[in-house]
């Protein structure tokens, strides 16, 4: 190779040697490049064989910013970054689903105040066990788990303040006292809507229904 080159004119062998002599800067002579060059080192006049070795140099210039520019403009996705889409996707629609159902029973607490109207307090005592095993722990805490920065805090504080509000109202009714059982549920609905309001926009501007 090293002969062939002593035999081509001066600028075109050293392009091509500093081309083959760099792996490590990404340029790389191929094959077939360099076999194009032996085809054209025959050639019938000084010009064609400098023609000849210019167009095999500029073709290994090409071939090797390919890959690097194919790297930089990646326009596919890996298998790994699709899974982990998918994930957090599955994970957002699960967290607004639990936003939704706050929301629903937020207007719902209005329920311990017919009880205690009633003067049923087993019952009243019944659904303010049921509302922390339930909407409390498996809702409301579980979405503040969920939550990120800032929002997370206010979310676990909450949580804190509803699981104070239903032992209130629990307590309310094993005394007997449903005069102040309104207070109590008013203030565990503005709990509640305290936390909806921390509902992450993201998950409005995904699956939330716009006005028609």
């Amino acid at each position: 190779f090293f002969s062939f080159l002593g035999r081509m004119p001066s600028f075109v062998s050293a392009t091509l040697f500093a081309l083959a002599a760099c792996p490590a800067a990404g340029v790389r002579v191929s094959r077939p490049a360099l076999a194009h060059v032996r085809a054209s080192s025959v050639p019938q006049s000084r010009r064609e064989a400098v023609r000849g070795a210019a167009l095999a140099a500029a073709a290994a210039l090409v071939g090797a910013s390919a890959p690097a520019f194919a790297e930089k403009s990646k326009g596919y996705m890996t298998m790994d970054e699709y899974n982990k889409l998918k994930a957090r996707e599955a994970k957002d629609q699960r967290l607004y689903g639990q936003f939704e159902a706050l929301r629903t029973r937020a207007s719902q607490t209005s329920e311990f105040n017919k009880l205690a109207e009633s003067g049923d307090f087993s019952k009243l005592s019944e659904l303010s066990r049921g509302w922390e095993a339930t909407i409390r722990k498996e809702l409301l805490e579980a979405a503040a788990k969920e939550l990120e920065g800032e929002a997370k805090q206010k979310g676990q504080d909450i949580n804190k303040l509803v699981l104070a509000d239903l032992k209130g109202i629990d307590k309310l009714a094993k005394a007997g006292a449903g005069d102040e059982v309104p207070a109590a549920s008013a203030s565990l609905r503005q709990h509640v809507l305290d936390f909806v309001a921390l509902e992450p926009q993201r998950l409005q501007d995904t699956f939330g229904v716009g006005d028609l």
